[in-house]
């Protein structure tokens, strides 16, 4: 008898097959869930946080007389006039639609308030740039001998919110500035 001789056919470098059913990361539904809802609250919370920077359209000499009312400026610094405003920061008066200037004007002293107003942002960032010019020029000339004059310089104020610039350097900084930012926000 013969025996029949099975045909055997070369092996192919074919790996084989596997079967895996497709179920994603295992975490299901509910992961799927807090996904969408961190996506959610993430983008309120941006909502939230860039709607602060807005400010409403308000009158400075409204935003002066919540200061003059509700803090004691006029009695650490003087209001400042248009020559002043170029003096010492380098801002021509009639390039801004409004703007207040307080200054101490005693010696070695460096209490300063000055918001301004424009409608065109190319000024308020060129007055940012002016500002942040004298603080570093004020670092400058207190350096050597006036530590006190220097720490507040360091931790002066500047913000950007609208059309306003706000700059505060003096000791009652942070209450000028909660004074300002409730008038407009």
């Amino acid at each position: 008898m013969a025996k029949e001789k099975k045909e055997t056919k070369p092996e192919s470098n074919k790996k084989p097959e596997v079967k895996q059913s497709v179920k994603g990361d295992g975490r299901g539904l509910g992961f799927f869930v807090l996904k969408i809802l961190f996506i959610a609250v993430l983008g309120a919370f941006l909502v939230f946080i860039y709607r602060g920077e807005d400010a409403k359209d308000v009158s400075l000499e409204d935003i002066e007389t919540a200061l003059t009312e509700k803090t004691e400026i006029t009695k650490v610094m003087d209001k400042a006039s248009d020559r002043d405003l170029m003096q010492f920061i380098g801002l021509n008066a009639p390039d801004y639609d409004e703007y207040i200037y307080y200054r101490n004007t005693t010696a070695l002293a460096v209490d300063e308030l000055l918001i301004v107003k424009s409608g065109d942002d190319n000024k308020v960032k060129d007055a940012e740039g002016a500002v942040r010019k004298r603080i570093d020029s004020q670092i400058n000339a207190y350096q050597g001998y006036g530590p006190e004059q220097v720490q507040l310089l360091k931790s002066a104020s500047v913000k950007k919110l609208g059309p306003y610039l706000i700059y505060i350097s003096a000791k009652d900084a942070t209450e000028y500035e909660e004074v300002i930012l409730n008038v407009i926000q």
